[in-house]
């Protein structure tokens, strides 16, 4: 079981890494509007399986410590909290809420319940966690145990990449097996959100409580983000810019080791320059600089075996990204994800930079660090908003990546950024084609056979009716919807269609039932007739239609020939003839045709004029109308 000391010191793992909130999405009791910029989510993942019993308790301790570190800040990064629970096979329930006191009751609320099962339903519970969070959030996952439902990673890492939100596991277990697939996905999730796993021991107070002191700070921005498999000594050559008051070092593996050179090649030490935040000696090690002077600095790490490291920096200088299949400046037209194979486009958004600080190049980084490709980034002072750029395409790698930003500030001192998660390309599938099971047609008019294609890859498309393919096969780049045009309909044209679609990836393909039929009756409507009370009225619909039909002349939706069948009456030609016309008949009539192919409705306006008597002089007249 962990004790208070190590649980104390892992809650605030939660708060030692950077804040990613962008473009937040409002919550159901709480209007858009309402949320500050930056804002995010502090969320706990909790395994409340019987094992766990003096992990929540000393949880429920600890929370209040670190809510009111966290809330005293002068910028809090932490808008609402949310409190998953877990065991196998649920789930919940969950809470979402900006009140900590309401966060720390339910804490409390919450109990164990049976035995020490491995493994658990922890990779929903963090699916959840992300979906009910703002972007840019910090997810804390405690178990001692891996993953049962390993199964729903893909689903949380495409969360990630589209939330940039950080999960961070807290482990006191891992069912003594670290190369099953449910405990590897952790090490994935972490890997990809920039996040870390930590298996912790039962030592570190004073290191846990200066930690606290220190983490929860808002405007953290990342530096350099590594996964690497095996024991390794990494040296990093990172440039420190002006903007960055302070730079924190995060190692988690065994034995860890950092060492940090200022540029002039000193070696920082504890006590001097260097303040050691936490060291667990077979776990963590976290250690930060105040306060850097601009250069270039120099991190070297090790760990003799499987590790991670992280670099942040708390600064305003940041940047978020957004792929597109074309150029643009919009970001709405831009997903979180690239397509695997297809020529790609990145927009920048930087912050914090202003003319004539700017962005040089895009560099794409493997998860050890390692150089995939580079871009250079062309400069256009005069674009506004200033901070938008545009990068070239480039076909995505096959591997995850992160994205790392080089540029010069204003005084032109060298900055370096990187993303805050890993993106890894969407492998497409097979077209998918769509056509409606019936689509009607009508004799001797134009006709259309329509299909919907929804493809990531350029596809061909071709159109076949009883195995003949109709026309030429067309080649498209992307998602479409497109006809096959009849020039006029015969009922020989009646019967099934389909419609193929084939890229480089798959086959997708649909098929309709042109359904021939006559078409509804065409009205035509020759003039609207005025006539003087007393008169008689004559309103004619003239209708085209291929086969019989039905017409009928309604007002007011009736029947007229049942308002007054004394004065009105169907002609031979089905014209309504109105005899001894009063000021009351005058208005809208409708006449309304039915044949087998549907119908059809005109109106006609009967216009009841008065005599008009007209006065006149040298100078004025008058007109009266006698009613």
């Amino acid at each position: 079981m962990i004790s208070w000391d190590m649980v104390h010191t892992i809650l605030l793992l939660a708060l030692v890494y950077p804040s990613r909130a962008q473009d937040a999405i409002p919550q159901s009791e709480v209007e858009a509007e309402e949320i500050p910029e930056g804002a995010s989510t502090l969320a706990f993942v909790f395994d409340v399986t019987g094992s766990m019993y003096d992990d929540l308790v000393q949880v429920i301790e600890g929370a209040s410590k670190i809510l009111e570190t966290s809330l005293k800040r002068p910028k809090r990064p932490l808008f609402n909290f949310a409190l998953v629970p877990f065991h196998d096979p649920e789930i919940g329930p969950v809470t979402v809420t900006t009140d900590p006191k309401k966060f720390q009751y339910e804490l409390r609320e919450l109990y164990v319940q049976g035995g020490g099962d491995c493994p658990e339903m922890s990779i929903g519970a963090i699916k959840i966690a992300l979906e009910i969070s703002l972007p840019g959030s910090f997810i804390y996952v405690f178990t001692d145990a891996r993953s049962k439902d390993y199964r729903l990673a893909h689903e949380v890492l495409q969360l990630i990449q589209q939330k940039q939100s950080q999960v961070v596991f807290v482990l006191t277990g891992d069912c003594d097996d670290r190369s099953h697939i449910g405990y590897r996905v952790y090490e994935e999730i972490a890997s990809t959100s920039s996040g870390q796993v930590f298996h912790l021991d039962k030592k570190q107070v004073n290191e846990v409580l200066k930690w606290v002191e220190e983490a929860v700070q808002a405007s953290k921005v990342h530096l350099l983000s590594t996964d690497h498999l095996e024991q390794a000594v990494n040296t990093w050559k990172i440039p420190f810019d002006p903007s960055l008051k302070e730079v924190t070092v995060s190692l988690s593996g065994p034995s860890p080791m950092i060492e940090i050179r200022n540029p002039l090649g000193k070696l920082i030490k504890k006590g001097f320059g260097l303040n050691e935040l936490l060291n667990i000696h077979n776990s963590a090690k976290v250690v930060n600089v105040k306060e850097p002077e601009a250069g270039i600095w120099t991190v070297k790490t090790s760990s003799t075996g499987r590790h991670s490291v992280r670099i942040t920096g708390l600064s305003t200088i940041d940047f978020r990204a957004g792929f597109s299949r074309k150029p643009t400046l919009d970001f709405k037209k831009t997903v979180s994800r690239p397509v695997q194979g297809i020529p790609t486009y990145v927009l920048l958004n930087t912050s914090g930079i202003s003319i004539p600080a700017r962005v040089d190049r895009l560099e794409l980084l493997s998860i050890s660090g390692s150089s995939l490709k580079t871009i250079p980034v062309k400069y256009y002072p005069e674009r506004k908003p200033y901070g938008l750029w545009n990068i070239s395409d480039f076909i995505p790698p096959n591997e995850a990546f992160f994205l790392k930003v080089t540029g010069y500030d204003k005084d032109d001192f060298l900055f370096q950024r990187v993303s805050s998660v890993s993106f890894s390309s969407i492998v497409p599938d097979a077209p998918k084609v769509t056509m409606p099971e019936k689509t009607p047609g009508y004799y001797l008019q134009p006709g259309q056979i329509p299909c919907t294609i929804d493809s990531l890859l350029p596809f061909t498309l071709s159109f076949v009716r009883n195995g003949a393919t109709l026309g030429v096969d067309q080649y498209l780049k992307e998602s479409a919807s497109v006809t096959w045009d009849i020039e006029e309909v015969t009922l020989s044209d009646e019967g099934a269609y389909e419609c193929i679609a084939v890229s480089s990836v798959g086959t997708g393909r649909a098929q309709t039932f042109f359904d021939v039929s006559e078409p509804p009756p065409v009205i035509q409507v020759p003039n609207n007739v005025t006539v003087t009370p007393g008169e008689t009225a004559v309103l004619t619909c003239l209708v085209i239609s291929a086969v019989d039909y039905n017409l009928t002349w309604q007002r007011n939706d009736r029947d007229v020939r049942l308002t007054d069948p004394a004065r009105m009456r169907i002609l031979a030609n089905l014209s309504l003839e109105l005899r001894s016309v009063k000021f009351s008949d005058a208005g809208e009539y409708r006449c309304v045709v039915c044949n087998e192919g549907g119908s059809s409705t005109e109106s006609v306006f009967l216009t009841v004029q008065g005599t008009v008597l007209t006065v006149t002089s040298e100078s004025w007249y008058l007109s009266v109308f006698l009613l």
